[in-house]
């Protein structure tokens, strides 16, 4: 039997740009919180999702202007309780998303 001495190699997935993180969050969260897909936004063009980067505006408040503009709902609260439920996103949101869609540490 020869045994190879040869280290095996385990591709590594390049990093992604701020874009693709961003794409890739929208994408969960425009999913799992509102129902929507990222065509239903502006965030379908990567030109607008690259301005906001630029601008130094943060994801949650991207989502949060479009909340905001378009009275969106979340689909995600079922049910009604004794506190007023905020349509906006929160960082919890944000962390939570980063862990789903296994961008925890970018």
């Amino acid at each position: 039997m020869h045994i190879s001495s040869v280290p095996a190699t385990v591709p590594v997935a390049s990093r992604l740009s701020p874009v693709q993180v961003w794409q890739q969050l929208l994408t969960y969260l425009l999913d799992h919180h509102y129902g929507l897909t990222l065509n239903d936004t502006p965030f379908h063009d990567d030109t607008a999702i690259q301005e906001h980067i630029e601008a130094g505006i943060t994801l949650a408040d991207a989502v949060n202007f479009l909340v905001e503009r378009y009275e969106l709902i979340r689909t995600d609260r079922k049910g009604f309780t004794w506190q007023e439920q905020t349509p906006f996103l929160t960082a919890t949101d944000i962390l939570r998303a980063k862990r789903a869609t296994g961008l925890m540490n970018t």
